[in-house]
């Protein structure tokens, strides 16, 4: 009786030497998708995939863990042989019970790959279980960091990766955040990668093939001025002037929608305030208003749905925060909470009502009052003692400016306000020229202060005047 057990060896594999890729004869060729046919037709002459006993390719099959693996195994392998000693090998088959696995076809794959460390390792039948997005990017990453030749230094770009705040809490994240930057993947047709799905045969074979060859990849590029924004904070800067500038991104193209921004149970951050950048849902509602719009027609308790089309006032500061944070957490909570949820996160400071002495932009200002109950970004003081701010009040996300403490509407903040509006975002001002608030923003909120954010622009220092023509005429 042999003393060893001949199993196959990898070698690194650099190099992927495609010869003409055979037409597929498969017969549900049919329902091969146009765009994934040729890495289909390229992965099968190269065997990192097959078909099946029947003849059928089944493309939009679910693939298993060691379906995915055994094609990432005969991609990236080439056939070298060694040996391993047979009481090492049935050792590694027992342990693990690889053959639960195809019936022990898969041991010598499956036994290799356990011994180079490829992939998270599985027990029996748990190879048997549908593979997730998130672990064919394991597999994938672990292939060509441990079996090929390619430069693999990258550079984490996670604003690339729409669904971040979910894939940031997966334990794949950093292998597929390389998977981005070499532009492997891309995310579906809004940039999400959707880390618990299952995955395709097809879908496999693109991504196969595109590891394989870097020419067939296409890094994603974020349109940076996708909705014509007229400021445009940056992703994970964590300054007052970023802070700010984030803010006035949803300014004049987004909605009042009480309970926008919430998630459908009604606890915490919805989709769209754990977007980085804005929402087509929001673009699309805001296009079909007039000067007629009222909020109170798209009532959330009625309808759900409606709070993806808007952002209220604690959704729209969440959206705000989380934009500038990128840290894959929603901060999204009760208007009157706003300000303590940020403390307890050891944020800032709070000074309560009647104890402020001064307002300084990026301070997020909270009231629980009766009256109020609303949150909102203050932009500093002028010297009536009137405040400028930032807030998603009916109508929409808008720049507004208060009366002064004794009352007088006319106020510096209020004609700030009005003239940029004008100025910056005139179709929205032709329909809701109101730029003022009344005095009790002035004396109902409390005040949150920042600690986490830089201020090397001096943005605390600076009046209103010169933090509006900063962001506007600045850099």
């Amino acid at each position: 009786m042999s003393l060893f057990k001949k199993i196959m060896i990898p070698v690194m594999a650099g190099v992927f030497c495609v010869s003409a890729a055979a037409a597929t004869s498969f017969t549900d060729d049919g329902k091969i998708q146009s765009y994934s046919r040729p890495y289909v037709e390229m992965l099968i002459s190269e065997g990192g995939i097959k078909g099946y006993t029947d003849n059928t390719f089944r493309p939009q099959g679910t693939v298993t863990r060691a379906e995915f693996l055994s094609m990432c195994y005969n991609s990236f392998y080439k056939n070298m042989s060694d040996t391993t000693a047979e009481e090492e090998y049935n050792r590694i088959v027992e342990e693990n019970g690889f053959d639960k696995v195809w019936n022990g076809a898969a041991n010598d794959m499956l036994v290799n790959s356990f011994k180079i460390g490829l992939s998270k390792q599985y027990i029996g039948d748990e190879w048997n279980k549908p593979i997730t997005r998130a672990e064919a990017a394991h597999i994938l990453y672990s292939s060509i960091m441990k079996l090929s030749s390619e430069n693999t230094v990258y550079k984490a770009d996670t604003s690339i990766i729409n669904d971040w705040n979910i894939v940031s809490q997966n334990e794949y994240a950093d292998d597929i955040s390389a998977l981005f930057s070499w532009g492997i993947v891309q995310g579906d047709d809004k940039g999400n990668f959707n880390p618990d799905n299952t995955l395709t045969r097809e879908d496999s074979a693109i991504l196969i093939c595109k590891a394989l060859k870097p020419e067939f990849r296409e890094v994603k590029t974020v349109n940076n001025d996708a909705f014509n924004t007229v400021v445009k904070g940056e992703r994970g800067v964590k300054s007052i002037k970023n802070f700010v500038k984030t803010a006035f991104e949803p300014v004049g193209k987004v909605m009042y929608i009480y309970g926008g921004g919430w998630n459908e149970a009604d606890d915490g951050a919805g989709v769209e305030a754990l977007t980085l950048g804005l929402s087509q849902s929001w673009i699309d509602f805001t296009a079909k208003q007039d000067s007629s719009y009222n909020y109170s027609d798209y009532d959330y308790e009625v309808n759900k749905s409606v709070i993806h089309d808007g952002l209220d006032c604690s959704g729209f500061v969440g959206w705000a925060i989380y934009n500038v944070m990128n840290d894959g957490r929603g901060y999204v909570t009760n208007s009157y909470k706003m300000d303590d949820m940020l403390a307890e996160m050891g944020f800032g400071t709070i000074t309560k009502r009647g104890n402020i002495t001064d307002y300084k932009a990026g301070d997020i200002m909270a009231s629980g009052c009766d009256d109020c109950k609303h949150v909102f970004i203050c932009l500093g003081q002028c010297e009536d003692g009137s405040i400028l701010l930032l807030h998603s009040s009916p109508p929409g996300v808008q720049l507004t400016g208060t009366y002064t403490p004794n009352g007088n509407k006319n106020s510096q903040a209020v004609q700030l306000a009005s003239e940029y509006m004008k100025k910056y975002y005139p179709d929205w001002y032709s329909k809701f020229p109101d730029s003022s608030r009344n005095e009790s923003y002035l004396s109902h909120y409390d005040q949150f202060r920042w600690s986490v954010l830089s201020d090397d622009e001096g943005y605390g220092s600076m009046t209103p005047e010169e933090i509006l023509e900063d962001i506007f005429t600045g850099n």
